[in-house]
């Protein structure tokens, strides 16, 4: 499944998961697919300055379900405590080198929230999976996007 991002980023696998099995593989991060009707949440990172999927690192001693909970609230201004647990990505990153597993999460909304802008989210789109991946648009959250999507 290989795909690659324009830093060279690759994303493995995306892949069912049990909640209990995030602990063997060690998550460092979360992400969270917010679902309405059919399109997918996506926020502009001002620091990777690309629309990607919400989410980001662990806090010490933080679930990956705690982590993505607390990030999709910090980056959004969703409130969202009962996500569901929806697959775990499989990474080959760069810079540096490592090979890495992210928790990721599904949330579906009956209607668009309001969303808030802060220094992490410069900016917010609802994207429709079955469309083209743009310029700009990480390839990888995408593609998680689109699995994640399809499956609820």
């Amino acid at each position: 499944m290989s795909i690659r991002d324009r830093h060279g980023n690759a994303l493995v696998s995306v892949r069912p998961v049990a909640e209990t099995e995030l602990t063997r593989l060690d998550v460092p991060a979360s992400l969270v697919v917010v679902v309405h009707v059919d399109v997918v949440l996506m926020m502009f990172d001002s620091w990777r300055e690309e629309w990607e999927l919400p989410g980001g690192k662990r806090e010490p001693g933080e679930t990956p379900r705690e982590a993505a909970v607390r990030e999709l609230h910090e980056e959004t201004g969703i409130h969202a405590p009962e996500l569901t647990i929806a697959a775990v990505a499989e990474f080959d990153l760069v810079r540096p080198t490592r090979h890495e597993f992210l928790a990721v999460y599904r949330v579906d909304v009956p209607h668009k929230p309001r969303l808030v802008v802060n220094d992490e989210a410069l900016a917010f789109r609802w994207w429709p999976p079955s469309e083209p991946v743009d310029d700009g648009m990480s390839p990888l959250d995408a593609e998680i996007a689109r699995r994640v999507s399809a499956t609820g």
